[in-house]
């Protein structure tokens, strides 16, 4: 699909409060503002301020984060979005949610193609557990969610609480994508491809829809952690993994908190996580936006993995 042809959601109360503070507002045709202007970001930067790490606040702000990282595995910013710009950013999702692709498929914990016929039919690597999640892809996102992942400031914070260089992914369809849950979906337990994920809380449903996530359980995307995978699913899902030991420790499950506006930063191909389903009583969707960032530049999610999420590949979309 091709972006300029989505209508654009305009709000005209709440433009002036993304207007001139720290520079001029400079927009292209997506609606994506200059990757330097830190107020256009929609940040609330009394609270956060990222444009100045180098400050007390900045650096008190980056010790608390890192911190929290090395502990629990997840670090949580509170109110990170202004309000006004968090429910203009909300009232868009929930406006492109109506459009968004549905998946209802299968996938293994570590999104890999395929069988292994060297393992077990049940070993972690081959079971399949169903996800069903709708996901409007980065091609088809503006306004304030744009604005903020494509601010420079937004990737130094990043790369500064994790102590190493940053990159956008080059993904057109999954370095920023908006996930949509509604009465009775859900996504099993995975390990991102994707390095390091920043998600933005934006609506939660009335019930269920919990992201819940261990610390960090592998070294790189070729550990597979199968003992302590198979534990997991065996203890928190429907799904009876192969030869579960027993002996072992379980890694401990947290819950994240769900407020709109909420940034939250983990390691996602090293931390395992997954939503629980929505009630099937909800009225409200569940929405969440995801920022996806890596140490490397270029870096594109497998074709397997976008046809999943958005239909379609990158191929296709540059075609569109």
């Amino acid at each position: 699909m091709n972006i300029l042809t989505k209508p654009t959601y305009h709000h005209h109360h709440l433009r002036p409060l993304l207007g001139n503070r720290a520079g001029t507002l400079t927009t292209s045709a997506s609606g994506a503002a200059s990757g330097t202007d830190a107020w256009a970001s929609g940040i609330d930067l009394d609270r956060y301020p990222v444009n100045d790490l180098s400050s007390p606040a900045g650096q008190k702000m980056l010790e608390n984060a890192r911190r929290a990282l090395s502990t629990t595995g997840v670090a949580t910013f509170p109110g990170f979005l202004r309000e006004e710009v968090t429910r203009l950013a909300t009232a868009e999702a929930a406006e492109a949610a109506k459009s968004a692709f549905i998946c209802n498929s299968s996938h293994n914990a570590y999104q890999l193609p395929g069988i292994d016929p060297d393992l077990p039919e049940t070993h972690v690597r081959n079971m399949m557990m169903r996800t069903r999640v709708a996901s409007t892809a980065y091609d088809e996102v503006q306004g304030p969610l744009r604005r903020l992942y494509e601010y420079d400031g937004l990737v130094s914070f990043l790369s500064a609480v994790l102590g190493q260089p940053l990159h956008r992914l080059a993904d057109p369809l999954g370095a920023c994508s908006v996930n949509i849950f509604r009465p009775g979906w859900f996504h099993a337990w995975h390990f991102d491809e994707s390095e390091y994920t920043t998600t933005l809380a934006l609506q939660q449903s009335e019930s269920g829809g919990d992201f819940e996530y261990t610390p960090p359980i592998r070294n790189d995307k070729d550990d597979m952690a199968a003992d302590a995978v198979a534990r997991i699913i065996r203890d928190h899902s429907a799904y009876e993994p192969h030869d579960v030991n027993e002996a072992m420790e379980p890694p401990p499950i947290a819950t994240a908190p769900f407020e709109p506006g909420t940034l939250q930063v983990f390691a996602g191909r090293y931390s395992f996580h997954r939503v629980s389903p929505i009630a099937e009583s909800a009225t409200r969707d569940r929405l969440v936006a995801v920022l996806c960032f890596a140490t490397e530049e270029g870096v594109v999610n497998s074709p397997a993995v976008q046809q999943m999420f958005w239909g379609r590949t990158s191929q296709q979309a540059a075609c569109e």
